[in-house]
């Protein structure tokens, strides 16, 4: 496999790149890998592969750096036997919460809503690219993690990772991305992209347009930008391609429709692609249909671009295994610069899993079900945690040993630190206006008595 060679030389890349607290950073790394439950980083320091003091942690997440541009280039040109699909690299871009209701010290809060009707908490928010590892797996290969700030949006961040990825290599990247990310905030940015194609959802409810008519010769006026509009819910115009795909008990009917564009980009055109799932009588398995806009070569199969966008959901397994396995949103700092270092931590320590995957024990209860270990079912993230204690410490860190130290002199006497600033959390969208309420008429008066 190669795979078990590979891990050695990674970790000593990645140490390299702490410019400071290399060794405490690299055993953090390890304790976030192997732990399994992190309930605060603290709690790290009561793992094996932790050879520090609990003191440590604090001082590493306070005063760690790492280069994050040369830490990117490591990561990318790691070698992870990340599969491909039809030619292309497939990466997915996608944002995450790191709600923080109660530190109202930590500046650039914004409220967050996981749903529509889910109430609004303020917090952090990250955006991750990350390359698809095997399809059919939950495994990523995480590239790059960026904080969404309150001056920017998510469209802008996730634009700027994939003009980024498009300028490591000329080899051939898919970028897959959910609902939220089809707009022309975003698809303005991709029109310059040379080796990236991008593959969006849309809403059923949106509207493209058709090319324009070519404009008479020697007409006036400028020429067209529009052609016919394009509605999804009520598509009039024949399709261009039809397929039909077997998806397990499914069958997935697709179909296509070349040569459209969104209105306010009118230079990036590409195909819309509508996905039906059908039952075996032939009902539909879902309400609504699943709408597809893809940007590259119509040449490509419709059956490998739909498996492409249902490749897309192993971001979300992945940000599910490290909320509850890595500790994603369990360093609780009001110091921005310690998030943005525990972030790193956290794909480092995912990056290590993914390594060793091949190599570590299958070390699952009695009671787990046995299924036969093979190329096309691989241990998941769980199963090779918990593996990785006995194989990191029979592979050894090329971190120093820690020394002893004396005694901390702790804060001086008589020493009285000022009061934390407190920062307002920023609302993007206005908020709306309180109804007006009437009052209700009022009864009519009795009519007097006369005298």
């Amino acid at each position: 496999m190669g795979i078990p060679s590979l891990l050695p030389a990674f970790r000593q890349k990645v140490h390299q790149k702490f410019r400071k607290r290399a060794d405490a950073a690299l055993d953090l790394v390890d304790a976030v890998t192997t732990a399994g439950v992190v309930a605060s980083p603290v709690a790290l320091s009561e793992e094996p592969s932790f050879r520090r003091t609990f003191s440590m942690v604090y001082d590493v997440l306070e005063h760690g750096e790492v280069d994050v541009i040369e830490l990117g280039k490591v990561l990318y040109a790691q070698p992870a036997d990340c599969a491909t699909m039809a030619g292309y690299e497939v990466y997915a871009v996608d944002a995450t919460d790191n709600p923080r209701p109660e530190a109202e010290t930590l500046s650039g809060r914004m409220l967050l809503k996981s749903d529509k009707d889910a109430p609004a908490v303020p917090g952090w928010k990250f955006s991750w690219l990350v390359r698809l590892v095997q399809h059919g797996t939950s495994w990523v290969a995480p590239q790059a993690v960026e904080q969404i700030p309150v001056d920017s949006t998510a469209n802008q961040v996730a634009g700027g990772q994939v003009v980024a990825l498009d300028k490591q290599s000329m080899r051939p990247k898919g970028a897959v991305l959910d609902s939220g990310y089809f707009n022309h905030f975003f698809l303005a940015l991709c029109v310059a992209l040379k080796t990236v194609i991008v593959l969006v959802r849309m809403r059923h409810n949106c509207a493209l347009y058709e090319q324009p008519k070519p404009k008479p010769a020697k007409s006036k006026g400028a020429p067209r930008k529009h052609g016919v509009k394009f509605k999804l819910n009520k598509p009039a115009r024949v399709p261009d391609r039809t397929a039909t795909l077997s998806l397990g008990p499914l069958t997935v009917v697709l179909t296509a429709w070349h040569g459209l564009h969104l209105k306010k980009v009118a230079t990036l055109v590409g195909m819309a692609l509508r996905v039906e799932f059908q039952k075996a009588d032939g009902t539909p398995r879902y309400q609504r249909p699943l709408w597809l806009f893809w940007t590259g070569p119509l040449t490509v199969a419709l059956g490998d671009i739909c498996l492409m966008y249902l490749w897309r959901f192993a971001i979300e397994h992945a940000f599910r295994f490290m909320k509850q396995h890595l500790g994603l949103n369990a360093n609780c700092s009001t110091q921005a610069t310690s998030i943005h270092f525990w972030m790193q931590v956290c794909a480092l320590a995912y990056w290590q899993l993914l390594l060793m995957r091949h190599d570590v024990a299958d070390l699952r209860p009695a009671w787990h079900a046995r299924t036969v270990r093979s190329e096309t079912q691989p241990l998941t993230p769980g199963q090779v945690q918990r593996g990785a204690l006995r194989f990191l410490l029979k592979l050894g860190s090329p971190a120093a040993t820690p020394r002893p130290a004396g005694k901390g002199r702790g804060r001086p006497k008589g020493y009285r630190p000022a009061r934390r600033a407190r920062y307002p959390v920023v609302r993007k969208t206005p908020k709306p206006a309180p109804k007006a309420q009437t009052a209700p008429p009022a009864a009519p008066k009795p009519a007097t008595q006369p005298l």
